[in-house]
């Protein structure tokens, strides 16, 4: 894999990682992430996932726990309600993790596009997936 021309020493040796939350089983955020990495080679970042995020103190006591300064980190998340995503980035940003929203902004091309309002449902992808759940990771 070709390195870019930066510091080598920029995070050492340490591999990042990176979190990927979802209000539903975080597939995917997930997917997208390991299509991404892909990109750099095997054992470029890892991943770690929080499902069923249903507020924002769950995200509190699970970086509160988890969070290692020394890390390189960042979070890639799927919300399907406007108000978790918002209170969840404002928590990622008063600590300094950079965040990616994989969901709001086709929402809103979509929703400009066909001229509706999205249904905001957790897990829609996986509505009908036999399992009775559903999934909008």
């Amino acid at each position: 894999m070709a390195k870019l021309d930066l510091d080598d020493d920029i995070f050492g040796q340490v591999v990042p990682l990176i979190y990927v939350l979802s209000d539903s089983r975080g597939e995917t955020a997930n997917t997208v992430v390991m299509a991404a990495a892909a990109q750099f080679g095997d054992g470029s970042v890892d991943i770690e996932r929080l499902s069923n995020v249903k507020d924002v103190d769950s995200v509190r006591v699970y970086f509160d726990e988890h969070y290692d300064a020394d890390r390189p980190c960042a979070v890639f998340h799927t919300f399907a309600n406007g108000i978790l995503r918002r209170e969840i980035r404002r928590e990622l940003d008063r600590r300094g993790i950079p965040s990616i929203d994989l969901l709001g902004p086709a929402v809103t091309v979509i929703s400009t596009l066909t001229g509706e309002e999205p249904t905001r449902a957790i897990g829609a992808v996986y509505k009908d997936d036999g399992k009775g759940e559903g999934a909008a990771n």
